[in-house]
């Protein structure tokens, strides 16, 4: 008989993680942000998060996913939502978002 196991109510793929580290990476090469790093939550949930800035570098985004909706969610650092849904269309308005935050 097979064990069951409880997965977290977040849980991120090794392919979703792979995507979203390269979206992170890519948001650093055009000078978009400065630098990413995965953050567990008090509940142990894991959350991607983006910062830009120099010395006085600040959160631009966290993104984290919801496993009861199926869906990512973008949240900026005042915790307001920026994008949510698909992980492609997360990415996809993330990228106008870091294109307007950076004035291009």
């Amino acid at each position: 008989m097979s064990e069951i196991i409880n997965l977290a109510e977040n849980i991120i793929s090794k392919k979703n993680r792979e995507q979203l580290e390269s979206f992170a990476g890519h948001t650093i090469a055009r000078g978009r942000a400065t630098r990413w790093h995965w953050q567990k939550t008090d509940n142990g949930d894991k959350v991607l998060e983006i910062f830009r800035g120099g010395a006085d570098e600040v959160l631009a985004v966290c993104i984290n996913r919801d496993r009861n909706t199926d869906a990512f969610y973008a949240n900026d650092a005042t915790g307001n939502m920026v994008s949510s849904g698909e992980l492609d269309h997360v990415m996809a308005e993330l990228e106008q978002y870091f294109i307007q935050l950076h004035g291009e």
